[in-house]
């Protein structure tokens, strides 16, 4: 009677050990991403790379959350850095002499940061596989692509056709004040941001090639390319108001 006793309060214990193992197993996974602070960063990242405070979202008090902190000035921020596997602590990564931010490891034409503020994916050159690479693409219809809104010194949000909410998109304002609509200068290669953009002392709006390719503006190809997800220009009702996309 006492040998059987023993032996239940072993097999019990057996039974007891193999459930706690077969629950801590989910748990040890998920400690690998958990994000006890939440603020974009897991506990593991803040712990060995940024080096803040994983159970306190804004470590250094200065009202700007962990993830968002970009301490090595690279044009990313710790929770982007984390998505790439970049060193948030460290701006070249990799040592090849161009900062986190500046790299193009999609080799798409644009650059990492200006993906992130695209809203498209640093490592995809066709984020949303329309067969338009990220750079030309137009995320959100103002007839200027991503990379034309991105290198603007007028800071052109690619996710806000109106960024200045004035009631005109993007693409029809004149942000160097030449004469020529953003929409048109990006079609003629010339600079949204200079009004005389190959120097040569003629504005852009009189300036037959514009750009200084040694082509008349009029009469070479545009430089842009239509993203498949906006509507199209031509598409417009009899009341000329544009027509609702299916």
């Amino acid at each position: 009677m006492k040998r059987a006793s023993i032996f239940n309060i072993i097999r019990a214990a057996v039974v007891v050990g193999a459930l706690v193992g077969a629950l801590a197993a989910p748990g040890a996974a998920s400690a690998a991403t958990r994000d006890s602070d939440r603020d974009g960063l897991t506990n593991a990242f803040e712990r060995n790379w940024s080096h803040t405070n994983p159970f306190k979202a804004d470590s250094d008090h200065d009202g700007l959350r962990d993830g968002r902190e970009n301490p090595d000035k690279d044009g990313l921020t710790n929770r982007q850095e984390q998505r790439l596997s970049d060193n948030p602590l460290d701006a070249d990564t990799d040592d090849d002499g161009t900062v986190d931010g500046d790299e193009d490891r999609d080799e798409d034409g644009l650059d990492d940061s200006g993906e992130f503020e695209s809203g498209t994916n640093p490592t995809d050159p066709d984020s949303d596989n329309d067969d338009v690479e990220d750079d030309d693409a137009d995320q959100d219809c103002d007839d200027l692509s991503n990379e034309t809104e991105v290198e603007s010194t007028h800071n052109l949000n690619p996710r806000d056709a109106d960024t200045n909410n004035d009631g005109e998109d993007d693409g029809a304002e004149d942000s160097d004040g030449d004469g020529v609509d953003n929409a048109d200068e990006q079609d003629e290669g010339s600079d949204i941001d200079d009004e005389d953009s190959d120097d040569d002392g003629e504005d852009d709006d009189v300036d037959d090639d514009s750009n200084g390719d040694g082509e008349d503006d009029d009469v070479e190809e545009d430089e842009d390319e239509d993203d498949p997800g906006c509507p199209a220009d031509d598409d417009e009702g009899e009341d000329g108001d544009d027509a609702v996309a299916a």
